[in-house]
């Protein structure tokens, strides 16, 4: 494993100097009220037809008396794209998936498919411009382990490590579990800054031996989220997943500091009503805060709040829950409520028209209660290094974190798809 990463680091560093020496190459400068130039015209106009965007675009160049009147007739062009995504970690995760739209109607839709050593999944997801459609359903087939001091195993995908035979002098209980989850959503956009969502989610455990809350976990959750000022699908301040059509915002200078802010809150009630087995009531809230400097680079501070007025043990708050996805871990901590906080801070190492690279630390901390009065904690640090070619649409991820309250290290590398 260690030969792999020392590879794939002598690749990646080869291959950002190797670029960076057409990186010198002249850019557009051209910018609002400089002088007309045809020639300067024909070029960017030569440019807008290349983009994969349109299936046809027509010059209406007129000249006035008063300037010059330059508008296109524009057709979108409908893009398919495969993509492969991957985590590699002990968990042995692959994943497809396959996605197409059309940029400039504003629709896109993707079907995604991923397998790990705990199962597998199928995600569908509809987007028509204010209103968006999921379908997801995965099958979980792992070993529950309890830990000393509160700690359960981390069953999942792309964002888990295994926790193999770390811990078996901390090791309490070892459960065979099986975890069935269908779930649909929602998604309208009621102006610029609001939108809803509702999820139906319809749960079924196994446990062996009927050892725990085996049967029926269905719910249904309703919620609003608020966001002003993201860029789209540069969200959290991750730049994990750029896309290519981005390029252009990301490589021009900001001419102030720019804030953005999201927050949602969600409802989640089950019972007999919706054929579930268990009586669950939780409400989540969430929000972060993004200072975007002049050269992009970005930091986010994200906090969250959950609590579980009933829930069986299958469906309490999760440490996993409360983080935000930055990290990768292999343990978390369940109880009735908690609280969490993280920090990131985006970096720009490269920047320009052939590539970016970037490099992102991060520390995220979770408070989880059973009680109400003694939190168990979980933590984490780390750093994610993120390379993209603007001409390929994935990006390649090195994450490093170190769960800073047992103080295990996990290394994943993560190859994501993206138009």
């Amino acid at each position: 494993m260690k030969s792999f990463f020392i590879f794939l680091l002598t690749v990646l560093t080869f291959f950002v100097f190797a670029v960076q020496i057409k990186a010198g190459e002249p850019e557009n400068d051209k910018k609002e009220d400089s002088f007309f130039s045809r020639v300067n015209y024909e070029k960017a106009e030569q440019v807008l037809k290349e983009k994969p965007f349109f299936r046809t675009l027509e010059d209406l160049y007129k000249d006035k008396k008063d300037g010059l009147d330059i508008p296109f007739k524009k057709d979108g062009k409908n893009y398919y794209m495969p993509l492969f995504l991957s985590y590699s970690s002990p968990k042995r995760s692959l994943g497809f998936a396959l996605e197409s739209g059309n940029i400039l109607e504003n629709k896109k839709a993707a079907l995604e498919l991923g397998s790990s050593k705990d199962g597998f999944y199928i995600k569908n997801y509809l987007d028509l411009k204010n209103n968006s459609f999921y379908i997801n359903y995965s099958h979980l087939n792992f070993n529950q382990r309890f830990y000393k001091n509160g700690w359960i195993s981390a069953p999942g995908f792309f964002t888990k490590a295994s926790d193999g035979n770390n811990y078996n002098q901390d090791l309490l209980a070892e459960i065979k579990t099986k975890h069935d989850t269908l779930s649909f959503t929602y998604t309208q956009k009621l102006s610029s800054l609001w939108g809803f969502f509702i999820t139906p989610q319809y749960d079924y455990y196994f446990y062996e031996n009927n050892s725990l809350d085996t049967g029926n976990h269905n719910a249904i959750t309703f919620g609003l989220n608020y966001t002003d000022g993201f860029e789209p699908d540069i969200t959290m301040g991750s730049m994990t997943e750029i896309r290519r059509y981005q390029k252009n915002y990301l490589l021009t200078d900001l001419k102030r500091v720019k804030t953005s802010k999201a927050a949602s809150i969600s409802y989640t009630a089950g019972g007999p009503w919706l054929g579930a087995d268990y009586k669950i009531n939780k409400l989540s809230l969430g929000g972060t805060y993004l200072w975007e400097l002049k050269k992009h680079h970005r930091l986010a501070l994200f906090l969250k709040a959950q609590r579980a007025f009933s829930a069986p043990f299958s469906s309490e708050i999760r440490s996993s829950d409360l983080l935000f996805g930055l990290g990768i871990y292999d343990r978390e901590q369940v109880g009735k409520s908690g609280i969490s906080a993280g920090l990131s801070f985006t970096y720009f190492i490269l920047r320009n028209e052939i590539n970016v690279l970037t490099l992102m630390p991060f520390y995220e901390q979770a408070f989880v209660s059973f009680s109400g009065k003694n939190f168990d904690s979980h933590s984490g640090a780390g750093a994610i290094l993120t390379y993209k070619l603007w001409r390929l649409g994935m990006p390649i991820s090195l994450n490093f974190t170190k769960n800073t309250n047992d103080g295990k290290s996990h290394i994943g590398v993560k190859i994501g798809g993206y138009f």
